[in-house]
């Protein structure tokens, strides 16, 4: 019964303080102190958002226990992403560099500490997957803080919309020096 009296004295507490269920997810949030990409869809409704790892992580949307789904992205937006932290996007669900007709890859990475695009001018900012079969390796994104590493779309998806066509994210984040 205390337990019960415990639950109900803190749940009133927080009621009281003004601690709301959306403060209790800013103050979860902050906690990921290595950033999020937020993704979306056509409606430009936010569908998901992967956490940056502590080191490495493949994010295959296509797998039954992945929280973002398999061909559902068209843009995204940075939240609080370190420097250096390398963002590869792939049409294929194994995250393959491989060329074939019908894949696309965009390898990114931040150049700014941190790349936040929640707190431009325009907040949450987005950048449609579709507009990045133009980008070139070595060229910044324009007012993003992005590089592009390497790009590539096939042949087969030349005329496509590329967008919701997403299957696999990998993100590596830059290891501090020692």
């Amino acid at each position: 019964m205390n337990y019960s009296r415990t639950v109900l004295a803190t749940c009133a507490w927080m009621m009281l303080s003004g601690m709301s269920n959306s403060a209790v997810a800013q103050t979860v949030s902050v906690k990921n102190e290595y950033g999020r990409i937020h993704f979306n869809n056509d409606k430009g409704e936010e569908k998901c958002t992967l956490a940056i790892p502590t080191t490495s992580q493949i994010f295959n949307f296509g797998a039954n226990n992945e929280y973002c789904e398999n061909n559902m992205a068209s843009t995204f937006w940075l939240e609080n992403v370190p420097s250096a932290t390398l963002i590869q996007f792939y049409e294929n669900d194994t995250c393959s560099d491989g060329k074939s007709s019908d894949n696309f890859y965009f390898k990114l990475k931040t150049v700014k500490q941190p790349t936040d695009w929640s707190q431009s001018p325009n907040p949450a900012a987005t950048l449609s997957v579709d507009t990045l079969r133009n980008s070139k390796a070595g060229e910044l994104i324009p007012k993003k803080n992005v590089r592009i590493e390497d790009a590539y779309v096939g042949a087969g998806l030349a005329t496509k919309n590329l967008n919701e066509r997403l299957s696999c994210v990998y993100i590596e984040r830059s290891q501090p020096v020692n």
